[in-house]
């Protein structure tokens, strides 16, 4: 499935201590609360692989986990670690664009 033109980042970067700043190539900025990225992990870990359940409990989350560092991965996504040990979730922009949190993307869902 090829990505869309528009969720291709033109930057990522640590926005403050605790958010995640992307700006599309289309030009939108999305702002992501690194605890809203974590209780958005799809990873194994967090969503059952077969039923696709979320096995993440949001109590285990700390309220100001923040991203460690952001590593690319490939062309089409991203894996953040975060300060509470979690790494194994990897974000494809796809993703990322689709659970954007600003005003006018929360519209259209």
């Amino acid at each position: 499935m090829a990505q869309q033109v528009g969720n291709t980042p033109k930057s990522i970067r640590r926005h403050g201590e605790h958010d995640v700043e992307i700006v599309w190539a289309d030009g939108h900025t999305s702002l992501y609360p690194a605890r809203y990225l974590r209780l958005n992990c799809r990873c194994a870990v967090c969503v059952d692989e077969v039923s696709g359940v979320p096995l993440l409990d949001p109590a285990s989350v700390p309220e100001d986990v923040h991203p460690v560092s952001l590593q690319l991965v490939g062309r089409y996504a991203v894996q953040p670690i975060f300060s509470d040990g979690h790494g194994t979730g990897i974000f494809s922009f796809d993703h990322l664009r689709a659970i954007c949190p600003c005003p006018d993307c929360q519209g259209r869902a």
